[in-house]
């Protein structure tokens, strides 16, 4: 009977361990997700300023947790990282802009809306879970590095 408690036990402590192993692995995969769904969306906004033949605004709002395109008068391809992925964002400045042109870069000077984007400089993005963490850098011209 002691020796059945004795396996009980270390089962009990095994299936413990491998499970807070799991969730850690979870929250991991769930930040990489959530990184490579930016790159997605960036992407696309690329390749709809690419197809349509004029400038795409690419606006990130990290207090908000949401990127979205703007094009042809409208707010397109909303994410929520916050309510659909369950990751937060975090970069400074808080939000930023990339306006990606119909030659498939983004223009910090964003002359087609007459305004300066915010992103003159390389921006690093976060996409945290639980203290786990991915990040990716955008230089100014919209390339992603760290993917």
């Amino acid at each position: 009977m002691v020796e059945l408690v004795f396996v009980i036990l270390i089962g009990s402590i095994l299936v413990s361990i491998a499970i807070a192993s799991f969730q850690n692995a979870q929250n991991r995969f769930a930040a990489k997700g959530a990184r490579n769904e930016y790159a997605t969306l960036q992407a696309r906004a690329r390749a709809r300023a690419v197809e349509l033949g004029q400038t795409v605004l690419f606006f990130v709002n990290t207090d908000g947790d949401s990127a979205y395109m703007f094009s042809n008068g409208a707010i397109s391809d909303v994410t929520n990282f916050r309510r659909e992925l369950n990751v937060d964002l975090r970069s400074t400045p808080a939000s930023f802009l990339m306006c990606m042109t119909p030659r498939g870069y983004a223009d910090p000077t964003c002359p087609a809306y007459g305004f300066t984007s915010t992103s003159s400089s390389p921006i690093k993005l976060e996409f945290w879970l639980n203290g786990d963490s991915s990040s990716v850098t955008i230089l100014p011209m919209g390339q992603l590095v760290g993917m």
